[in-house]
């Protein structure tokens, strides 16, 4: 084993060495503590409700509630518009979420495959066109018919085992919005 000599030992390594931190502290123009104001739609600050979801019902709601202040936002942004052209996204990040397109409501599909020897599934398409929550389905089906349940893509459920006669029944009884006439048996 080497011992350290007193030659390598630094007698300065016991004192603490003080480090000039340049911070200039708070701001004089500045009223602390800063107060932001949020949105009641968004819950973001009111300076970013043109970014948010949905910019139009954030503009209703501080017409309602702080028309005052809306007016001096319009007032100190005017000059950056372009023509009343809608500002967009140029690069980078996330762009606004789109809204889910009402459409029709679609058939109803109930489809059995056999799986391997005497086992079959019963594919469900075409719940989510008729304004069914798919998750709230699958779990329904998962105890009313005691049997495992998934979801196979945007707008299907596979169900274990043959169902397809107690769901033409079972469907339009749970979900009123489901029209009989829709449900197709396809098996």
């Amino acid at each position: 084993m080497a011992e350290a000599s007193s030659e390598d030992v630094d007698s300065n390594a016991n004192t603490p060495v003080s480090v000039p931190i340049n911070y200039p502290g708070p701001r004089s123009d500045v009223r602390y503590p800063l107060n932001t104001q949020y949105c009641g739609e968004c819950t973001l600050p009111l300076e970013y409700c043109e970014y948010g979801p949905d910019p139009e019902r954030c503009r209703e709601w501080l017409e309602r509630t702080l028309p005052d202040l809306l007016n001096q936002m319009q007032a100190s942004g005017s000059g950056d518009d372009k023509g009343g052209e809608k500002k967009r996204q140029t690069r980078g990040g996330k762009g606004m979420p789109k809204g889910k397109k009402k459409s029709e409501a679609q058939k109803i599909i109930l489809n059995k495959q056999q799986r391997k020897g005497n086992k079959f599934v019963t594919i469900v398409q075409g719940l989510a066109s008729n304004e069914v929550d798919i998750e709230l389905a699958r779990k329904f089906f998962a105890q009313k018919f005691s049997c495992g349940c998934s979801k196979s893509g945007d707008d299907e459920l596979t169900i274990q085992g043959d169902v397809v006669s107690e769901l033409i029944d079972l469907l339009p009884e749970k979900w009123n919005q489901i029209n009989p006439e829709l449900i197709e048996d396809k098996s």
